[in-house]
């Protein structure tokens, strides 16, 4: 039995999914500025305070009946199919979600993903960075008395020591992932993170056209908020990685990418 309406929908539906820190916070920000369409955040985010922050933010007060995600009332399917996709309630064209490559497991979104894609009028835009670097941000922004490596003596708050093994295991999870991602549906773009920020404003074009959506300059952020400092001044033990990773690791580590 499909998970999605039969009749063709109304509005372009949309997924906007990456890694932590894989620069898909900027897309959602920059296609949510568009006059004629909407990209919710992390509406399936584990915890529930902010599903229904984010939930009502837009949608408004749920009042007594609660709207927003809980897993106990109601399927993932269900909630984005009749309470989001379905509920453009400022009548824009194109209306989104974004999701982390976590949220999009953890909810096993892969079927789901392809029956609405096969439906029409659905699409994927696929947020990469390279992983090395989204595991740096991962790290340099968890709250400091859970950080498992400190940072060097002496050296800035936004320099870290990274864990080999750490960081192997994230990058081989990370690239199956995106993977995984890239064949679940055919209607996809692949928006790659160091193309966006060198290119912010011709990226975005590219994207419009993509979803067929007139481009609209509102949808420029201000650079000023992009972190452009480069990956390799913010890890501390340099040297050590490049003696100790795994070839398939190393290579993201010298990829032009990282950044």
């Amino acid at each position: 039995m499909a998970w999605y309406s039969e009749d063709q929908p109304e509005v372009l539906n949309f997924i906007v999914v990456g890694n932590h820190y894989s620069g898909h916070d900027l897309l959602r920000s920059s296609l949510s500025a568009h006059p004629s369409m909407v990209c919710h955040g992390n509406l399936l985010h584990c915890d529930e305070e902010t599903r229904r922050t984010l939930h009502e933010d837009y949608f408004g007060d749920s009042g007594k009946v609660p709207s927003w995600y809980l897993p106990k009332l109601i399927s993932v399917e269900h909630y984005l199919n009749n309470k989001v996709f379905d509920n453009n309630v400022n009548d824009e064209k194109a209306v989104g979600v974004q999701l982390s490559y976590a949220n999009f497991i953890k909810n096993d979104l892969w079927d789901y993903a392809d029956q609405k894609c096969r439906s029409g009028d659905f699409c994927i835009l696929h947020m990469t960075r390279n992983p090395v670097a989204c595991f740096v941000d991962v790290e340099q922004n968890r709250p400091k008395k859970s950080r498992k490596n400190t940072p060097l003596q002496f050296a800035p708050s936004w320099v870290s020591e990274i864990d080999p093994h750490e960081l192997t295991t994230f990058v081989r999870e990370h690239l199956a992932n995106e993977i995984k991602i890239n064949r679940v549906c055919g209607d996809r773009a692949v928006i790659s993170y160091h193309e966006l920020i060198r290119d912010l404003k011709g990226s975005l074009k590219q994207i419009f056209d993509f979803l067929e959506v007139p481009y609209s300059p509102a949808c420029v952020p201000n650079s000023k908020q992009i972190d452009m400092r480069d990956i390799r001044s913010r890890i501390g033990n340099w040297q050590q990685l490049l003696d100790e990773l795994p070839l398939d690791v190393l290579d993201m580590l010298e990829s032009p990418t990282l950044f």
